[in-house]
């Protein structure tokens, strides 16, 4: 079984939708890293999210989502607009004197960057508010990218009573065209159905029809992708690291250890390089 996303329009209204299927994909992750029934629900819907900000992007753009909540828990979330996927979530602080304690600015933040291959990035944040993850998003977009946005989430945790682990969501949002009657109408009409826990039941299918009967209006759909988890941690990637550390303290770490170990922390993947390795890395 594969994750699903599918983008369309509704003419009518001048919006564009987005619904998505990740409990394949964040169900890896969340495995992966071993995070807790909170954690899971934490890091899916930052996926979900960095996903839908992914397809408001051009083909090349890749989006992350970083944020760190006031009790420390923190994740970090990459997305392209194909649904191509890494993350990984923290639930508290690291040891004292690990730079991870000061991920993303500090506490209570979002940040979103954006960017594309050989070019430079934009960022932007905004200071978080004592709600649900979708309240935060929702902010975002209407103070960072002033775009006008219906968002439903619902994720069933990972849970030790063996209930199935689901992560769907459901994005609507206003094109220019759209004046604030059309969202004003939509806001009404499709809160009420993303809010039954039922409606989350449904298959994309389904679900579509429920929003058409709902709305009163066609749902246009456009694409499909399949979303997936694939880390692009590379040994070449790794070496830049080791190359940056400088030459001196890389070889205290070999006096030290034996060997430089780098884990990545999106796919565990370990990296070992010994002396030879690290002797050729800087003749390179």
């Amino acid at each position: 079984m594969t994750d699903s996303v599918i983008l369309g329009i509704i003419p009518n209204y001048h919006f564009r939708f987005s619904i998505v299927d990740l409990t394949k994909t964040a169900r890896e992750i969340i495995f992966l890293h071993e995070l807790n029934s909170e954690m899971s629900v934490f890091l899916s819907k930052t996926l979900m999210g960095a996903l839908f900000l992914a397809e408001m992007t051009k083909d090349q753009q890749r989006v992350s989502i970083q944020w760190k909540d006031d009790t420390n828990k923190s994740v970090l979330a990459y997305s392209n607009r194909y649904g191509v996927m890494k993350a990984v979530a923290y639930p508290g602080e690291f040891a004292v004197g690990d730079i991870r304690n000061e991920f993303i600015l500090g506490q209570g933040i979002m940040k979103v960057i954006r960017w594309e291959m050989n070019a430079d990035f934009y960022q932007s944040f905004t200071n978080l508010v004592e709600d649900t993850f979708e309240v935060n998003f929702l902010k975002y977009l209407t103070e960072s990218d002033q775009v006008r946005a219906i968002v439903g989430m619902d994720v069933t945790p990972l849970t030790a009573d063996g209930e199935p682990f689901r992560a769907k969501a459901i994005m609507f949002q206003a094109l220019p065209e759209a004046d604030e009657s059309h969202f004003k109408h939509l806001n009404e009409k499709i809160y009420p159905i993303i809010n039954k826990e039922s409606f989350w039941d449904l298959g994309f299918e389904e679900m579509q029809t429920e929003l058409m009967i709902a709305i009163e209006s066609e749902l246009v759909v456009l694409s499909t992708e399949e979303p997936e988890f694939l880390c692009d941690c590379s040994r070449f990637k790794v070496s830049e690291i080791i190359v940056s550390l400088g030459r001196k303290e890389a070889e205290s770490i070999l006096t030290d250890v034996g060997q430089i170990e780098i884990t990545c922390e999106f796919c565990r993947k370990a990296y070992q390089y010994n002396q030879d390795d690290v002797e050729h890395l800087f003749k390179e």
